[in-house]
């Protein structure tokens, strides 16, 4: 009898831990399920990023998070603004992620000792333990999240990974759902011959611009540019040597100017440019760098040289000053209308209200 009480009693024992187990995995993937409602629904690639990072932390209780994201043509950080609140470590080849993985595409549980910690986080956060999630889409690996934590025991390596699998695939997923939804939205505000903005989002983002400017009273600046007698190009050259002209000025554009700059296709063969807390000088600086730029260029792809030159026109609103965006516009096309006049290949500054001041060779 006393056998029997002893079996029963390891029965009931045995029940109670896996009672417990199965409570213990129910609160896990009640976890889980929140977390991946949330990166599903995210509705920009910052909004994913932040809940990948923070979101995984505070739910899980986690000491360090880190996501990784290969992008070595710098298409998903073009997604995420440089003062996004989360930020993940691009990537530009494929070097840290086969250092973490090798030839393996697993979750990988590290314990105290691994010598994968020291390089999966940085070394203040103190990280004893970690699970190391690889993003997988189409059987290539475009990324890595890391879950860390201070305790050595918290991911032991006995331990199953079907949760984190799980999750792994939801990100992946979802980064690339939301990368294809930032494409549509981009080819919406894109000029698809030169890669710049086009007159749709220039006409919406610059209300935004002129309203941080009044509100800091920072200066901005408008720079009209366009290309010298293009008609000319397209009759001599042909409309495809036309084009080729038009998208290596769009990039050469976008080479001169700071991220927060905005350059967009105004019309034909001009462009217009925004540029934030810049003031006269600063503008002029610009100007003349993406002039001398474009007068130094062999546009053809053929031994037959083809060269052009751009006319500039600037007009500045100044800081603290009161001005409505067409002012500001006008007189930077006026100003562009000069540069015309005074023979081309030239910036003409014409501040809001101000004199106009010619730069040229």
């Amino acid at each position: 009898m006393t056998d029997d009480r002893a079996q029963l009693l390891a029965l009931r024992q045995r029940l109670q831990t896996l009672l417990e187990a199965a409570q213990d995995n129910e609160r896990k993937l009640d976890r889980f399920d929140a977390v991946e409602r949330k990166l599903i629904a995210a509705v920009s690639m910052a909004e994913l990023i932040e809940r990948l990072l923070m979101g995984c932390r505070d739910e899980f209780q986690l000491d360090a998070v880190e996501l990784w994201l290969l992008d070595p043509e710098c298409e998903l950080r073009r997604t995420v603004p440089p003062d996004a609140l989360a930020q993940p470590r691009w990537l530009d080849g494929y070097a840290p992620l086969a250092g973490l993985y090798g030839n393996g595409r697993t979750s990988q549980l590290l314990g105290e000792q691994h010598p994968a910690l020291a390089s999966a986080f940085a070394a203040q956060a103190g990280i004893r333990s970690a699970a190391l999630l690889p993003l997988i889409r189409e059987n290539v690996l475009i990324g890595s999240l890391h879950l860390g934590s201070t305790d050595p025991t918290r991911y032991d390596s006995s331990s199953g990974t079907k949760f984190l699998d799980r999750l792994g695939a939801i990100a992946a997923i979802s980064i690339e759902s939301t990368l294809n939804r930032e494409r549509l939205r981009i080819a919406g505000m894109t000029d698809a011959l030169t890669g710049l903005h086009n007159r749709r989002y220039f006409d919406h983002r610059s209300q935004i611009e002129l309203s941080q400017a009044l509100r800091h009273r920072a200066p901005l600046a408008c720079l009209f540019i366009d290309v010298d007698h293009f008609k000319q190009v397209n009759d001599t050259h042909g409309h495809s040597a036309g084009d080729q002209v038009l998208r290596q000025v769009g990039r050469l554009i976008q080479q001169m100017l700071r991220s927060g700059d905005l350059a967009a296709r105004y019309g034909g063969e001009e462009f217009v440019l925004l540029l934030p807390r810049t003031a006269e000088e600063g503008a002029l600086e610009v100007a003349e760098r993406i002039r001398l730029a474009v007068a130094g260029r062999d546009f053809s792809d053929s031994p037959t040289p083809l060269r052009s030159s751009v006319s500039i026109g600037l007009a500045v609103l100044p800081a603290g000053g009161a001005s409505d965006l067409a002012s500001l516009i006008n007189a930077a096309d006026a100003a562009l209308y000069e540069a015309k006049r005074q023979g081309r290949n030239c910036s003409v500054m014409a501040a809001v209200k101000s004199a106009p001041v010619v730069t040229n060779s």
